[in-house]
């Protein structure tokens, strides 16, 4: 299945946009409520606060005041039954101080707690929304996998980054454990090793790796890959970091050896079979049929959490910035700027519009108010 533009110009990205687009609106519309509900009940808390530290310093002055006053009064009629009477009144006051300042104690708690509880309900609401959205329908983000294998599981943690926003998923794998030789058949590395009869003298063999264990995948700008033996008395970590006849192969056993520093070990490495491995590796972790479940466990602006600190609608913005730079490809490439039209070019050939109608979208964002109005200007439909 190809996607072209309305001229038939094959489109950069190879999704159903138009389809990408709309569970964008559909999520833009349930969850900027919510966040603004949230953001008027932390306005609410918050003014609540400062009403109860306000009334509180009040009470304190009065108290002080009162407290100083009612000295002065004593000194003035230094009698026994005037001190007798003192002490009562001054007891008497206090205590109605303490009391009333409890008292609005309990109730800012009372309401803070309901309210915590609300946002919180809140805030799981918006990253239920948002955990299948990011996973999948944000275009050219910068990803980073680490994928590790512990405790009979093979975990990992995925972060997400696109222009200041960034994102993590914890996920399991399906397997319980991951051997090289599930990757490729047959791959070895050169070490040195004892050889002769009479004078053990150092040689150069072949040590098959095939049935070592995958302990870290580090996937990024740079690979990282390291091996152990079922036993875990021998590892292997592999780093490349730009051409694979770069890489970097270290094997520890009694000793650590750099076999891509040794100018004897080097020529016997299989750079091919090595790139294999990662390259079907790589396309392991990708692949999403096999992982087994995914948590979103993150959104981060700015290195803020964006949902603890309400800045979901800026995170939004980012990805509809994204997304208006799409829409003006396929407007640009197309015959009408009243609708955004692509072609899917099924297998036999034929050809299928798919389209949404700018009216539709300018509609559904304007009812969103001031909000949805800066989005329909980031889409680039003003």
């Amino acid at each position: 299945m190809t996607f072209v533009f309305q001229n038939s110009k094959e489109m950069p990205i190879q999704k159903n946009f138009i389809d990408d687009l709309n569970n964008f609106l559909n999520l833009i519309e349930k969850i900027l409520p919510i966040e603004n509900k949230a953001i008027e009940l932390n306005s609410q808390m918050k003014k609540e606060e400062e009403r109860f530290e306000k009334e509180s310093s009040i009470l304190t002055k009065f108290s002080n005041e009162l407290n100083d006053s009612q000295e002065n009064l004593f000194k003035k009629y230094p009698f026994e039954l005037v001190k007798k009477c003192g002490s009562t009144i001054k007891e008497f006051s206090m205590g109605c101080i303490k009391k009333q300042k409890e008292q609005m104690q309990i109730v800012l708690d009372d309401l803070t707690s309901c309210s915590k509880d609300e946002v919180d309900q809140m805030a799981e609401q918006i990253r239920t929304e948002l955990e299948p959205f990011l996973w999948s329908r944000v275009y050219n983000v910068n990803k980073t996998q680490l994928i590790t294998a512990r405790n009979e599981n093979v975990n990992g943690s995925i972060k997400i980054d696109i222009n200041g926003l960034s994102y993590n998923y914890d996920v399991t794998y399906n397997e319980v454990t991951l051997q090289t030789k599930k990757f490729i058949n047959d791959i070895s590395i050169p070490i040195w090793s004892k050889g002769g009869l009479i004078h053990k003298e150092d040689r150069i063999k072949k040590l098959d790796i095939s049935d070592y264990i995958i302990k870290r995948i580090y996937n990024n700008d740079d690979f990282q890959l390291d091996l152990e033996n079922k036993k875990g008395t021998k590892r292997v970590n592999v780093k490349v970091t730009d051409d694979i006849r770069h890489a970097s192969i270290i094997y520890i056993d009694e000793v650590v050896t750099d076999i891509t520093s040794s100018e004897d070990l080097l020529p016997q490495v299989d750079f091919y079979k090595l790139g294999e491995l990662i390259r079907v590796i790589k396309e392991y972790v990708d692949n999403e049929a096999n992982i087994a479940s995914k948590t979103l466990t993150s959104i981060e602006i700015d290195e803020k959490d964006a949902i603890a600190s309400n800045e979901i609608f800026d995170s939004i913005k980012i990805i509809t910035s994204q997304y208006g730079e799409i829409v003006s490809e396929i407007l640009n490439n197309g015959f009408t700027k009243e609708e955004i039209i692509i072609k899917e070019i099924i297998k036999d050939g034929t050809r299928n519009e798919i389209f949404i109608s700018v009216d539709e979208i300018t509609n559904r964002l304007s009812a969103l108010g001031g909000e949805g109005l800066e989005l329909i200007d980031l889409l680039n439909l003003q």
